[in-house]
């Protein structure tokens, strides 16, 4: 329902989806069969990806898949800056107009895009203070799966993983907080919550 009603307004230009995407071979064909083969969409990796956690032919075959979308970190569209060893699939940034977008994998823990419970870890918080000081895109936004400060739902007002989201490790969530604020970024776009 929401790509068809995506569709119905336009499309845009490319489509961001910040994660829990299982099983992602429906989320890839609903988005071809309603926007057309070819529509380039950006996966940011959810809890629902890692391996085990969600609809998978095999365990680990959601990651297989996103890491497959973005092999050797050039199969997605306008990729110029891909993630750090470890992690090259699953982080990166690309430019579009006057903005840069970076998705970063809170599931990185340094040497595996699956090693971590969510944070922001020094490595993970290293490139993507690199790839911050490198660009020169008017407008910044970053993409992560968790929230940094879990939010009540709107009309319900019921918090969805209010004390296992970013905030789990609050100094390394206010380090990677800092330096959103430090380089201008207009918003950290992220889902988890619902």
């Amino acid at each position: 329902g929401a790509i068809e009603a995506l569709a119905s307004v336009g499309a845009g230009s490319f489509m961001l989806v910040v994660g829990d995407m299982d099983p992602i071979e429906s989320t890839e064909y609903t988005i071809e069969a309603v926007l057309g083969a070819g529509y380039p969409w950006y996966p940011v990796v959810g809890n629902h990806e890692l391996p085990g956690q969600g609809t998978e032919a095999y365990y680990g075959a959601n990651m297989d898949y996103l890491r497959t979308m973005n092999a050797n970190g050039n199969s997605l569209p306008l990729i110029p800056n891909v993630g750090p060893a470890g992690a090259v699939e699953t982080n990166y940034s690309f430019d579009y107009g006057n903005c840069h977008f970076v998705v970063i994998n809170v599931y990185y823990n340094g040497a595996s895009d699956v090693g971590t419970d969510g944070d922001i870890v020094d490595a993970l918080y290293n490139w993507l203070a690199a790839d911050l000081a490198a660009t020169t895109q008017q407008h910044k936004f970053i993409l992560g799966h968790e929230p940094a400060f879990p939010q009540p739902d709107a009309d319900t007002g019921r918090i969805r993983h209010e004390f296992d989201s970013l905030n789990q490790y609050p100094e390394h969530r206010d380090r990677f907080w800092q330096l959103l604020s430090d380089h201008g970024v207009l918003a950290y776009i992220c889902g988890h919550s619902h």
